[in-house]
Parts: structure tokens; sequence; C-alpha cells
């Protein structure tokens, strides 16, 4: 019997290789074209920084905090909230989401940056290699197991779930999750003007207290400062385990199934207002040649009446030639028969 001796050395050789063998490289995330699922999306569309705000008071300090994201590019150093002028007052180059707090002291009068969290940093070319995955939106599922009714449908979820990585900030892995919803918005609609945000907030600050007695605590918690018809919804900032996540609901017509060509799946209804659900160039002929052929018989039948006071077979206009079509078929079909029996492999010639 031959020695086995060898098998533990093996099995600890690779045990090791595998051991030793470097994590997963991080991805190239290319906006403008996203493979899931065998679609692609693109969102050049929403290419540059898009922001939302949040606002709270701790005492005595208020906070704005800007959340910006850029699908297709690093966040520059000046606009659209990549920060303030000073490098330090910024996060770092290559940075795709990114978090600053202000802090309005009322006492100083004075809004300084409190600090900035690099959520989510490309490296490479474009700032596009970092970890991220996606997945289409599935179908609400129907509660207590029960079958989709007609109400089941109109819930779909019709988008795109996106998660965001790379980023760190004290020790703590950020991460970004976007849920893109198909909406008649383009993306970009009722966003602030970074320029403004503390200013905003301080005054409307002021006015509240005005109306408080000086000992009430005005506290509050983080809260979005959104315009009505918003498409970029902050959902929060949390902490989970070792992971802080920042939840964002992006409203856009770019992950629509007709913005990406999709078909509905064999033995399913599609769904009301997808492309499958119009019409067809060939049925809309077929309905246009019946509407011309009735409306064609209708008011004939009306002027033979009106005209000649005709009754039955009469009042169809040329009555006559469709009287004959049964008699002109039957002559034509005869012929047909005729032809082909007498055509053989006798050339013409018939048997003496």
């Amino acid at each position: 019997m031959r020695s086995t001796s060898w098998l533990p050395l093996l099995s600890s050789s690779m045990a090791v290789m595998i051991t030793a063998s470097p994590a997963p490289a991080a991805a190239t995330f290319d906006c403008e074209k996203l493979p899931v699922d065998g679609r692609t999306y693109s969102f050049k569309e929403l290419a540059g920084p898009h922001t939302v705000v949040t606002s709270e008071y701790v005492a005595p300090s208020y906070h704005n905090t800007t959340y910006t994201i850029d699908l297709c590019g690093g966040l520059k150093q000046k606009g659209g909230g990549g920060g303030g002028d000073n490098k330090g007052e910024r996060c770092p180059d290559g940075t795709r989401v990114c978090a600053i707090k202000h802090k309005w002291d009322p006492k100083t009068d004075k809004a300084t940056v409190d600090h900035f969290i690099p959520i989510v940093v490309g490296r490479g070319e474009k700032q596009a290699s970092f970890e991220w995955e996606a997945k289409r939106l599935p179908s609400e599922e129907p509660k207590d197991g029960k079958e989709k009714g007609e109400g089941d449908k109109k819930n779909k979820k019709e988008g795109l779930k996106v998660t965001l990585k790379g980023g760190k900030y004290q020790g703590r892995q950020q991460q970004t999750v976007v849920e893109f919803r198909c909406s008649g918005l383009k993306g970009d609609e009722e966003e602030w003007e970074s320029k403004k945000l503390v200013e905003y907030e301080r005054v409307k600050r002021a006015a509240v207290a005005e109306d408080k007695d000086e000992g009430d605590d005005l506290s509050t918690p983080e809260r979005q400062l959104k315009k009505e018809g918003a498409a970029l919804v902050w959902e929060g900032y949390k902490s989970d385990g070792e992971v802080d996540t920042l939840s964002l609901t992006w409203y856009t017509k770019f992950v629509c199934d007709k913005a990406v060509g999709d078909e509905p799946e064999k033995g399913k209804e599609p769904a009301d207002g997808g492309e499958s659900a119009h019409w067809g160039f060939f049925t809309w002929f077929v309905v246009l040649v019946f509407l011309g052929i009735a409306s064609y018989l209708i008011f004939g039948s009306w002027l033979n009446y009106n005209r000649y006071g005709a009754r039955g077979w009469d009042l169809l206009p040329h009555g006559d030639t469709l009287r004959d079509v049964p008699y002109l078929l039957k002559d034509w079909t005869r012929r047909v028969l005729n032809t082909v029996q007498s055509s053989g492999s006798r050339g013409g010639y018939s048997a003496v």
C-alpha cells in the first residue's frame, strides 16, 4: 500500500496558499455603463456633485451637515459641497461621497467646519476604483404568504440598489447605500446651494428661539432640510457594528425598466405604462383598416337608402359586386385546381 503521509503536508500547504491569497481587488465603477443582472444602466446625465443637507441642534451649537455624492468622478475642491477652500477643510482627493459638518456658535456668531468624513474614496483613473455592488430592486413580497393581487402589482419596486464602499473615519469603515427609484424626475431637482446652508438654518433657529423661553431645550435630532420635490433624499447615517452607513434614496428616470430596454418575463403581463403595454404597428394597422371598411359600408348604406330607397342587400355599396364574390372565388379556385392537375411529367402531352 502506498504511503499517504504527504496528504497532511499538502493540505497544510494549500491552506497557507489560500490564506495568503490577496483579497479581491476593487472594481471599476463606470457610471455610463453599469452592468447589473444582464442590463446596463447609465448615470451619465447625473454626473457631477449632488448634495443633501441635514440639520441638528445640540446646545449650545447649531450644526448643518452636507452629504455630497458624485457618481461619475471625484469631488472637486471648490463648489458642490466638496469642502472648504482650504485643503484641511475638505475630503481628500478621490472622494466620491463626502460628509462635512458645519458648526455655528451663537456666542461668537461664527460658522466653522467641525469635521469631514470621506465615506467613499476612489482610486486610479477618474477615482473610479473602489468596492461596490449593485442589484435590481425586487418586487414587493405579498404579506401573509398570499398571492399577489392587482394592488401588489402597483407596489412593484422599479429601480436599483447600489452599495459603495472604500472610506474610513476614526478607524471605522464607511459605506453608502443608494436606492435608486424609478420616477419621472431627472434626479437633480431641488438641491441646496452649499454657500447658503449654514446661514439658512441659523436664521431659522433664531426665529424659533424668539418664541421660546430662554430655559427651553431646543435640541433636535438630525433631519434633512428638504425642499418640496427633491429628487435626492437622506434616509439616515447610522452605525452598525464596525460600519457606518449613509442611506440615500434617489428618484430618477434613468433606472426605470423602459430606460434600460427591459422586457417582461414570459408568462407575465407587462406592467402598466411599460413599453410592451402599447400597441404595435400591426395592431394599429388592422384596427385602422377595420374602421375604414366599417365607415365605408355604413356611409354607403346610408347613401343608398336615402337616395334610392334601397332595402336588404341593395343597401350595401357595390352590392352586385359583393354578391358575385363567392362565384368569383369558386371560379378562381377551379382554375387553380385545373392548372395544378394538368401539370405533370408528360410535358404537356396527353396519353393516347
